[in-house]
């Protein structure tokens, strides 16, 4: 990782404690050798990552956090999507507790964020329900998929222009979990008079700011995939041999390669450009956001696609790396809105921009 204008010394420190981390407790070869429920969540490596600040970077210090560290939450998830996390990181150690410091007042922050941030309680996110209605402090609704609702202790969600806190454990909440392609879980959320609690700081609410920061979050994941599959690709053309030669040493391999790395290095491009507009508030975030999500998750997509394509038939094995990152960078694609909804966004807010 080279140094950008997003990148300080606590981002270093960040990161370089990530890959150790995952490096020794989260590799493939070991990953592989789990069952698949345990895949989907280890309570040891959730309760490792909360320790090393994991989930305390979308927070202020005074809330018990790190400060709100775009370019630290934009590390990480390139570190997550390098290493295949399943756990709900995203969902509950970033987009929930960031919820709670802007919109929660003193209280609730007080009751919810301490186990937020030192990951004893998992929490999803129900942004964009499909109907939601409140009377009398409970709520009636549905959203069909929620990233991470299948384990979420709570809930927050978004109804009638406001924010909402819902207890999972209570007969008014029903969920239907739905096993993603990449090993990672969601869930249909169904509400029926369930009781909430209504987040009462100041500040409006929105759903812009936090969706920006899970698409940015979500393309950042796709391209720590993508980094990640043109090294397993660049190593395996290195070293399979055929005909006496390496793979690697024909010309049209190398051209193959060479387009592979241009996908890389623009999606790495797009995306410096919108951390940065995002860490400092640019009125051009938004736009950039978009794009980066779009363009980011699309060269991810093609990239897996032709390191299967180039390793032949061990590229589409359970056993091999490759296809698991095809994966995880088809989920990353759809999730908080796919590429043509980013493109359209991209290209409408790019007139007024």
């Amino acid at each position: 990782m080279t140094h950008k204008i997003w990148f300080d010394d606590t981002d270093a420190a960040l990161d370089e404690a990530a890959q150790r981390y995952l490096d020794d407790r989260y590799a493939f070869a070991e990953r592989q050798r789990l069952a698949p429920a345990a895949r989907r969540f280890d309570a040891g490596v959730w309760a490792g990552l909360a320790q090393m600040g994991w989930c305390s970077v979308a927070n202020e210090a005074e809330q018990g956090g790190l400060g709100v560290r775009v370019g630290s939450i934009c590390l990480l998830a390139e570190r997550a999507g390098r290493a295949l996390l399943n756990e709900p990181w995203l969902s509950s150690g970033v987009l929930a507790p960031w919820l709670v410091g802007q919109h929660g007042g003193t209280a609730q922050q007080h009751t919810w964020l301490p186990g937020l941030l030192n990951g004893q309680r998992r929490a999803a996110c129900v942004l964009e329900p499909q109907t939601m209605a409140v009377q009398g402090g409970r709520l009636t609704g549905r959203q069909d998929l929620v990233p991470d609702a299948d384990l979420a202790d709570q809930l927050f969600v978004v109804a009638e222009g406001g924010l909402w806190q819902v207890e999972t454990a209570q007969d008014g909440v029903r969920r239907r979990p739905l096993p993603l392609l990449d090993g990672r879980g969601a869930a249909s959320v169904f509400l029926v008079e369930a009781q909430a609690t209504r987040l009462d700081g100041a500040q409006p609410f929105a759903t812009g700011p936090v969706l920006q920061m899970a698409s940015l979050a979500t393309a950042c994941d796709a391209w720590g995939a993508l980094r990640a599959t043109f090294e397993l690709t660049l190593d395996y053309l290195k070293t399979r041999r055929q005909f006496g030669v390496p793979l690697g040493s024909y010309q049209a391999l190398q051209h193959r390669m060479v387009d592979f790395y241009i996908g890389v290095e623009e999606s790495r491009a797009v995306l410096d450009q919108a951390i940065a507009a995002l860490a400092a508030g640019d009125a051009s975030a938004t736009r950039d956001v978009h794009a980066a999500k779009a363009l980011v998750c699309e060269n991810a997509r093609l990239g897996a696609q032709e390191a299967v394509q180039l390793h032949g038939g061990i590229g589409i094995t359970e056993e091999y790396a490759a296809s698991h990152y095809l994966r995880r960078v088809r989920v990353d694609e759809q999730l908080y809105g796919a590429g043509e909804q980013h493109f359209l966004a991209f290209a409408a807010t790019s007139a007024t921009v």
